[in-house]
């Protein structure tokens, strides 16, 4: 059988195959992706009636947008070249990101 679920989850897909065994964790890795993938599809196609009710604004998703972006360079910046582990560099990238945005926003 096909197995997309190793390339797109990767280990996260070998440790359900280990904890469900080869059939039923090959069928949840897929459940995940399939799950995600129609999550993705039904949020594309009501795009507009989440952008009217939700409450956000544009301003609010270039603010999260560029605070998701800041956050992967510095995690990165921090991981490869600093060596830091993940969840270490993870944590000081949002909080510098959350740092840089308040200095920005506050202090002009």
């Amino acid at each position: 059988m096909f197995d997309i679920a190793t390339i797109v989850l990767g280990t996260f897909q070998g440790e359900l195959v280990m904890v469900f065994g080869d059939s039923i964790g090959w069928f949840v890795g897929h459940a995940i992706l399939v799950g995600t993938l129609a999550t993705l599809v039904f949020a594309i196609r009501e795009r507009d009636h989440v952008i009217k009710h939700s409450g956000l604004g544009r301003s609010q998703a270039i603010d999260f947008g560029v605070f998701l972006s800041l956050t992967m360079a510095l995690f990165y910046f921090f991981s490869a070249i600093c060596g830091f582990a993940s969840i270490a560099s993870l944590v000081i990238g949002a909080t510098s990101a959350l740092f840089l945005r308040w200095m920005v926003t506050i202090l002009g």
